[in-house]
């Protein structure tokens, strides 16, 4: 039996390159039954099961998935790095290295590229129980020989004072020192509780940190800088650095009040990919002197998970009387708190006033008190694009502290989801001389309680608040993200009308396994489109659930993932079936699938949830036996399946209760060839939002793109057979993954929007939007997906749709997403995997971020 080797989350291999490390793209890689000798493996198999001797690795150093010889559970990979690491086979516990396939890439070491002096100047504590002092040493030798890297492999580093990463006393003079890891989870810094800090900047360094976690306890802060005493005004502890991929983690006691990363005059500096838990307050930059000033930063992707009451996410801060931050970029941050009042940003100056200017872009802030508190500070400006802040029972936008004047915060897309919300709080100081002014502020509530209370300005001056609760005030727009003027009046029109009770607003959603809900926890309610329903639900009320449509069955799910199936199995997501049923061949009805049986007794089951059960079915084309349906354990009741030309079949039951409802189908009496077909059921109210989630795993633009009524194609997919007020098509990733062009891709979504818009009884009034999933890594060798991005503009300019580019939201890399814990997996659906396309909860959840302020406003 051969066992697979590579393919895990550590199996890469790096190299050093002018003095830094890097992965070796293309390196080969022989396997061997000995560490230093041995005899060499030769009888290994690709992935497309081809005989191989070596195997090679990808164009970012990734080891992709192989068969090792029969029987052989591990093998020493040797990279030409002049070292072997140990890989075992995955899934085959014990053994030299580990069990589970994981490999250290410290060890998997190609051949050197850089000269030999820069190889030999870099420092390496390599045997992952160096102690303080060594790694300590290494900084010094690295700071004296005026600069270098010191590179810590997997191990665990227990650290009894402070690392200190230090510059000269010569302002003039810049040190740069590296300090790198194998990855957060794999080389830990562990610092002893009641030490100041695990990590101490001072001077003038440029440090570049990445790729390790720190680990602290009771009042020990995480990392911190400052300039020391005596230093001249104006000294800089670093600049031009970069703080990337870091996990930094308490338990910090209840009382302490530090931070995890506390920087003091920070220039020109990145911190990125940065997750932050256990701690009281998160990320803090301060300005040390009056002459100076710092910033030029940019923050992404830095998660804080707070714990305890009372602290901050993010805080910019002046401790001079004239000291101001400048310039300070914060993007796709995201921050959760679980005690009481809590702050996610906070302005504070010292004894004077203090100056800062900062733009937050993509900041998502759960279970906060306040947004944004200035303590102290003037003429200020804030820049807030897209900031969301989420389940906080009573929240408060801003609060002005006396000491804070003559401010301006600036923002577009704030997005409040709370019962109850202020823009701002009652402790507001009015100062009469300078006041501060919130510009286009726009607020959308969970429910109409929205609470504006104290004064931000006095009598007389100029201060535009626009504050509404469920009423559009503009429309957004930011990158990745089109909508031309005027679009969404029909959504508009329907969504207020279902908010005043008189009317059902509409949604339909077309595409494939990344809008079908792969591999959400549950794909009908924690899919993109299951995430919008709930929270439209919760704006405008409740439509129903919508159509649960045959693709979500185990007669389609079965030839999958069958651990994504056993998972929304047990979640009671999928439709339940007896006896077997199978896929129908043709693209037909809403959600363009079926599934038929001809065995009598044969049964169906599925959620519904409204005061209206309809049941779609395909009849014609043949003797057909009738269809059994039963509501809540009543009585079947028998309805006839004609014969003659195909076509869609709707079954209603009106009068029900409002609440979710078992409805089961069965396949009356029929011999051999006598089909039932079904392709869902949808549950309805009267009023209110209701989604249907028409996607199919597989689903290409062409099975979408057919307008004559005949085809049942396109007029039930958002059209006039299954009508809706807003449609979004999102079918792409498998056009691309099939080497479909540009154009005729486009001209699938223009034939689609023809069916949608002027087919049948259409007449033009339902709202589109074409949105573009992240494409991942689903396509490697085609290169299309970019020309459907710009055939997706071309289209909104032609048929006046809006553009959601989830694509472009991602920077349009895999790694990205993968770093923000986006993409999933089927062995444990809902949690954060390598999947190449499909989204875990927390990337369904973006995506319908990205989509919400445009539904909403």
């Amino acid at each position: 039996m051969r066992h697979t080797f590579g393919a895990t989350i550590a199996d890469y291999v790096v190299q050093p390159t002018d003095g830094t490390w890097s992965v070796a793209a293309g390196a080969a890689l022989t396997f061997w039954s000995d560490a230093d000798a041995g005899d060499p493996y030769t009888d290994l198999l690709d992935s497309s099961g081809n005989s191989v001797a070596e195997i090679t690795a990808d164009e970012q150093g990734f080891v992709p998935s192989f068969s090792g010889p029969d029987g052989v559970t591990g093998m020493w990979a040797d990279a030409g790095g002049g070292t072997r690491a140990w890989m075992q086979a995955r899934g085959v516990g014990g053994g030299e290295g580990g069990g589970g396939g994981y490999t250290s890439i410290s060890r998997i070491v190609a051949s050197a590229t850089a000269p030999a002096d820069v190889r030999a100047a870099a420092r390496w504590v390599c045997d992952g129980i160096a102690d303080q002092e060594e790694i300590q040493a290494a900084l010094d030798d690295a700071r004296d020989n005026g600069g270098g890297e010191v590179q810590l492999t997997v191990g665990d580093y227990n650290l009894t004072a402070p690392l200190s990463i230090e510059g000269t006393d010569d302002v003039d003079v810049e040190i740069g020192i590296n300090l790198s890891g194998q990855g957060a989870r794999a080389t830990m810094l562990r610092a002893a509780p009641g030490i100041e800090a695990a990590l101490h900047l001072t001077k003038v360094v440029r440090v570049h940190l990445r790729d390790m976690g720190i680990t602290v306890g009771g009042t020990t802060d995480g990392i911190t800088s400052s300039t020391t005493s005596g230093e001249a005004s104006g000294h800089r502890s670093f600049w031009n650095s970069s703080f990337k991929n870091l996990q930094i983690n308490g338990p910090w006691n209840s009382s302490h009040t530090g931070w995890a990363i506390n920087m003091g005059s920070p220039f020109r500096s990145v911190f990125e990919n940065i997750e932050i838990g256990g701690t009281r307050n998160g990320l803090r930059f301060y300005s040390e002197h009056a002459d100076f000033n710092p910033g030029d930063c940019t923050v992404e992707r830095v998660f804080v998970d707070l714990v305890g009451d009372g602290g901050t996410a993010y805080q910019v801060e002046s401790t001079t009387a004239s000291g101001v931050m400048n310039q300070i970029e914060f993007e796709l941050c995201e921050a959760i708190a679980s005690g009481t009042g809590c702050t996610g940003i906070h302005i504070a100056g010292a004894g004077g006033w203090g100056t800062t200017h900062t733009h937050w872009r993509g900041v998502n802030l759960e279970d906060f008190d306040t947004l944004l508190d200035i303590e102290r500070g003037a003429d200020n400006t804030f820049r807030f694009n897209h900031v969301q802040l989420r389940d906080a029972p009573d929240l408060t936008a801003f609060r002005f502290q006396a000491n804070a004047f003559n401010n301006t915060v600036e923002h577009t897309g704030l997005l409040y989801a709370a019962a109850t919300c202020r823009l701002f709080t009652d402790a507001n100081t009015i100062n009469t001389t300078a006041p501060n002014r919130v510009t286009d502020t726009r607020v959308y509530a969970a429910s109409p309680e929205v609470k504006v209370t104290g004064r931000l300005n006095p009598a007389g001056t100029t201060v535009r608040q626009r504050i509404v609760g469920n009423t559009a005030v503009s429309t957004p727009t930011g990158e990745g993200i089109y909508v031309p003027a005027g679009w969404g009046r029909t959504w508009t029109a329907a969504r207020d009308a279902a908010a005043a009770g008189t009317g059902l607003a509409r949604i339909v959603t077309v595409g494939g396994s990344a809008t079908q809900g792969m591999y959400a926890s549950n794909p009908r309610t924690k899919s993109w489109p299951g995430v919008v329903a709930s929270t439209l639900h919760g704006l405008y009320g409740d439509g129903g659930s919508g159509l649960q449509q045959t693709s979500l069955s185990a007669a389609i799910l079965a030839s999958g993932d069958a651990a994504a199936l056993a998972a929304w199995t047990a979640a009671d997501a999928i439709v339940g079936q007896t006896g077997t049923w199978t896929q129908g061949g043709s693209k037909y009805g809403p959600g363009i699938n079926y599934i038929y049986s001809d065995t009598t007794g044969n049964t169906l089951t599925f959620k519904a949830r409204g005061t209206t059960v309809r049941i779609y079915t395909v009849v014609g084309g043949g003797t057909r036996p009738a269809m059994l349906y039963s509501i809540d354990g009543g009585a079947d009741v028998s309805v006839p399946q004609p014969s003659g030309t195909a076509t869609i079949q709707v079954t209603s039951v009106t009068g029900l209760a409002d609440t979710e409802h078992t409805v089961v189908l069965k396949v009356g009496t029929a011999t051999t060839g006598q089909y039932l077909s079904v392709c869902g059921v949808s549950g309805e109210n009267a009023s209110g939002v209701i989604v249907h989630n028409l996607a199919l795993a597989g689903a290409r633009s062409e099975h979408y793109a057919n307008p004559a009524p005949a085809a049942l194609n396109a007029g039930w997919n958002g059209g006039p057979d299954f009508p809706c007020d807003l449609v979004v098509f999102t079918a792409g990733p498998n056009d691309a993954a099939q080497n479909i062009t540009g154009d005729a891709w486009a001209a699938n979504v223009a034939k689609w929007i023809k069916g949608v818009r002027d087919t049948g009884t259409a007449n033009g009034d339902t709202d589109i939007v074409i949105a573009i999933p992240h494409l991942g890594r689903h396509d490697l060798t085609n290169f299309k997906y970019q020309d459907y991005a710009l055939r997706a503009r071309g289209l909104a300019d032609a048929y006046g749709c809006a553009v959601v580019n989830w694509w472009a939201l991602g920077r349009n890399s895999w790694e990205r997403w993968n770093g923000l814990g986006y993409w999933g997996t089927s062995a444990g659906t809902g949690a954060a995997g390598t999947d190449s396309v499909h989204m875990s909860d927390a990337g369904f959840q973006f995506m319908a971020n990205a989509l919400l302020p445009i539904l909403t406003s």
